[in-house]
């Protein structure tokens, strides 16, 4: 009988022996050691005794051994990648990258550094010890004449759970594994893994793994917080009241809530700023949330047929600055024609638009410059390889030069290229409206980048940059504006780059007079009028010249030309822009204040207006600065209609 309790509380011992204990460690296992000798070719494995292809060697305080030799000893593949020129070791998920002459390697795609160069000695890679150690979470002890490295192959328990957001009976939870030497793991022991948690609150999720010899690793746990059922947004908005005249203003009130404060997406329907017909008039709110529910609420407005505004007089008073508007397109052309005079500034320009599209690397354009002058690009990424743009400056003067950069402004790289456009020139305004400057000088024979900002970012395959610069050299400078591929050196490789040939469509060339300032002597705002800009008769398109291939060139948009005026207004005028050739967009500056012509859009047709300003009830003085922005077509109106 005795016997037989015996043998029964034994088995009992073993059973429970096998189950995991929370908070117990189990006998560590999987210990190894690795011990190079330097100057010798033997190693010794966990007391085996191998040869690898060549000596351990110390050079320059770094120790460097053969790659396939400790790759061997962890267990690791070892390949080699021709192209990327990299010698791989590879076990389970893990990949571990050399390259001979390189300070950095990668762990699984991450670059990390090391403390020296791996390099080939005799057919074999020599990688630095240290690194390898650091690659493996080996431990790294040193005495004279020998390196240990020490590791364990036990598996751990480590894991994550995602989403970092999860709400009682709405998420899946899913359990991913980060556990060291997971090819070790036999078998897995969980706690509260639940895939869905039906209440709230705080929960903890425990594991454990065992490996082919028996042996528990310590339990990992994770801690969740475990959030009550989102619910759905609460679309809500009121008018300002019930009732409303034709023409009438109309205020709406936008009252949506939502219990995670995460509203995504607002859309209205039929909110319009006023109606010009009577009626019932319906309108909708729909609110999503960050979970896509959705939620929508509808009012009715009532509209009387008495009148307040027509709707000309509506669109006058009340379109914000920057949107457009209909109006008779042929109305504008029986509008006085005011006359003025202008002069040209000294400054140069340089347009680089052609080709507007980048196939390959190459040289944009060169010229050699004195003085002030202006750069305007813009370029499209064609090409299959990310593209960075530079602009170098060369003194080739036996004394030093210096180049001084003024208003700057830049808008890319994007996929949107009339964006890129109005953006970069609005952002030229304000520089220029703040004044600011740096400079640079250049030795003789030096060549610098100037304007390090065009280079920061590279263009992927199908982004647009444009840039907007103003600079001026003391004496003769050389000039180049290039595009090279991302992983290259851009001085490096500046002399080894070919000119682009220019396309059939854009221009590119050097110009004189970058500023137009108009004198005009009348007082505007007394009846419609209309400032006829571009059409190459009162005020002419640039000529000038490719400096690159001697090709004469006509800058018919005069892109990259600054206008300015200072004019005198009669009060509640409204000022408006008009173009007359078809698509038209710029920047615009008035008294100060930026306006994009036109928001979010840009003029269509002679049927459309941008609002540009409104005086007040008294004359004014307006100064008025503008760009007209690439892809544009000129002649452009500036209206000045006075508002009843």
């Amino acid at each position: 009988m005795k016997k037989k309790w015996l043998v029964l509380l034994m088995s009992l011992s073993l059973f429970l022996a096998s189950i995991p204990i929370a908070g117990a460690e189990g006998p560590q296992a999987g210990g190894n050691t690795l011990i190079l000798y330097t100057g010798k070719a033997n190693i010794s494995y966990n007391g085996v005794t191998y040869t690898a292809a060549q000596p351990t060697v110390i050079k320059a305080g770094v120790t460097y051994a053969a790659f396939s030799a400790l790759a061997a000893r962890y267990g690791y593949k070892v390949s080699y990648d021709a192209a990327a020129k990299e010698s791989v070791a590879k076990l389970g998920n893990t990949e571990i990258r050399f390259k001979a002459g390189s300070t950095v390697y990668k762990m699984n795609g991450e670059s990390k550094s090391a403390a020296g160069k791996p390099y080939v000695s005799n057919g074999s890679t020599m990688i630095p010890v240290r690194a390898w150690a650091n690659a493996t979470g080996s431990t790294l002890t040193a005495a004279k004449g020998q390196i240990t490295l020490s590791w364990s192959t036990a598996p751990t328990a480590n894991f994550r759970v995602t989403p970092d957001v999860i709400y009682a009976n709405q998420t899946t939870v899913t359990y991913i594994s980060e556990s060291a030497n997971p090819q070790n793991i036999v078998e897995e022991y969980w706690e509260g893994n639940q895939t869905i948690f039906t209440e709230p609150g705080i929960y903890t999720i425990t594991r454990s793994v065992r490996d082919a010899e028996g042996n528990w690793s310590a339990p990992y746990s994770v801690t969740i917080t475990v959030r009550p059922e989102n619910q759905p947004p609460i679309a809500s908005f009121q008018t300002d009241k019930q009732v409303y005249k034709i023409g009438e203003p109309i205020k709406y009130i936008d009252l949506s809530s939502d219990d995670e404060n995460a509203i995504t997406e607002t859309v209205w329907d039929n909110n319009k700023p006023a109606f010009f017909t009577p009626g019932e008039k319906t309108i909708s709110l729909w609110v999503t949330d960050q979970h896509g529910l959705t939620s929508q609420d509808v009012k009715t407005i009532t509209v009387t047929d008495e009148v307040m505004y027509t709707e000309e007089q509506f669109n006058q008073r009340f379109t914000p600055l920057g949107d457009k508007y209909l109006i008779d397109g042929s109305s504008v052309l029986k509008m006085a024609t005011v006359p003025y005079t202008f002069t040209v500034s000294d400054r140069s320009l340089i347009a680089s638009n052609s080709p507007e599209e980048l196939t390959r690397e190459g040289i944009l354009y060169r010229d050699e410059m004195n003085g002030d002058f202006r750069l305007f690009l813009y370029h499209m990424n064609k090409s299959p390889d990310r593209l960075s743009i530079y602009l170098a400056a060369t003194n080739e003067n036996d004394y030093p030069v210096t180049v001084n950069t003024g208003a700057f402004g830049k808008a890319g790289p994007d996929v949107y290229g009339s964006w890129t456009g109005k953006q970069a020139a609005i952002r030229y305004l304000d520089s220029a409206k703040l004044g600011e400057s740096s400079s640079l000088t250049l030795a003789p024979g030096e060549t610098k980048l100037v304007l390090a900002e065009l280079g920061s970012m590279p263009l992927k395959p199908g982004q647009t940059y444009s840039a907007y610069a103003d600079l001026s050299a003391s004496s003769t400078v050389k000039f180049t504006l290039f595009a090279v591929k991302q992983d290259r050196n851009p001085l490096e490789a500046l002399p080894t780059l070919g000119i682009i040939t220019r396309d059939a469509k854009h221009i590119r060339g050097t110009f004189q007079g970058a500023d137009r300032d108009f004198q005009i002597s009348t007082v505007l705002g007394t009846e419609p009028q209309r400032i006829l800009f571009g059409d190459n008769n009162h005020d002419p398109s640039l000529d000038g010249r490719d400096m690159l291939n001697g090709v004469y060139e006509n800058n018919w948009g005069n892109y990259g030309v600054v206008y300015h005026t200072v004019v005198k207004v009669k009060a509640n005028t409204l000022i408006l822009a008009n173009g007359r050739g078809g698509e038209y967009s710029g920047a615009f500056q008035i008294n100060g204040t930026d306006v994009i012509v036109a928001n979010n859009s840009m003029l269509k047709n002679p049927n459309e207006v941008a609002v540009l300003y409104r005086t007040g009830p008294y004359d004014e003085i307006v100064e008025i600065s503008f760009i007209t922005a690439l892809g544009s077509y000129l002649p452009m109106n500036l209206l000045f209609i006075p508002m009843e």
